[in-house]
């Protein structure tokens, strides 16, 4: 009574093997599961970009661009690159607008519910915070954020002829897109910089002028638009009190 006809299973069995074929390609960076690999440097302006242009981590400095914005880079080998520019208002005290700027690298894993985890090198991490409103107006210290994407995607923006990234975090909530800037990824060297790494060893400090990785192509010429810094006020993880 319960048995199924041959046509039947043999529908049941594709359905199983589409759905297994999903699952398995969702830690999958080829272009059968997105339109193109996420290996590259992508941001949402020209303007804020990763590598040793926006900071140098061994000496605690910042190159401030000319405007707020997001980029990552990631390699296909499970490395990523994070630059992030942002203004925050106080709306009991509009003249109190703090500036945000920070920087970290590490590991990223593909998980197979479709989200992405991003694992930062703890002793390497940098942020800036400027407050004028505050007891220490200018403080720069370690940043260490480990962060859960929920989804991510890569599609070709049409309107730009571009590949545009998309990223949602664990709560759901969209961040800003961004787009291919340069391929292979403009980075600091994929290794600890500073302090003590996963196995005990103190990384030798040195000057990072001339380390950085740098793509020998053109970087993607693209005329992006300006975020507002409302648009990016959901980006800074961890240094305003959110945590996975």
């Amino acid at each position: 009574m319960f048995g199924l006809s041959p046509s039947s299973l043999t529908t049941a069995l594709a359905l199983l093997a589409a759905a297994t074929t999903t699952v398995s390609a969702q830690g999958d960076l080829s272009s059968t599961n997105n339109i193109t690999s996420i290996e590259g440097t992508w941001s949402s302006n020209q303007h804020v970009q990763t590598g040793g242009a926006f900071c140098n981590p061994a000496n605690y400095s910042f190159t401030y661009p000319a405007t707020t914005g997001i980029s990552y880079s990631f390699t296909d080998t499970g490395f990523f690159e994070e630059a992030q520019y942002r203004f925050t208002s106080n709306a009991s005290n509009p003249s109190c607008i703090t500036a945000y700027i920070l920087w970290q690298h590490g590991t990223y894993q593909l998980n197979n519910n479709g989200s992405m985890t991003l694992y930062p090198f703890p002793s390497d991490g940098r942020i800036q915070v400027q407050d004028p409103c505050a007891a220490v107006t200018n403080l720069i210290t370690e940043y260490n954020q480990v962060t859960l994407y929920a989804d991510w995607g890569i599609i070709m923006d049409s309107t730009r002829g571009n590949y545009k990234l998309e990223l949602n975090r664990f709560d759901g909530a969209k961040m800003p897109p961004m787009w291919l800037m340069a391929n292979p990824p403009n980075m600091l060297p994929t290794q600890y910089l500073t302090g003590v790494n996963a196995s005990g060893q103190a990384a030798r400090k040195r000057d990072l002028d001339g380390l950085t990785k740098r793509s020998g192509a053109q970087a993607v010429s693209l005329d992006l638009p300006v975020l507002l810094a409302a648009s990016l006020g959901t980006l800074l993880v961890g240094a305003v009190g959110l945590v996975l």
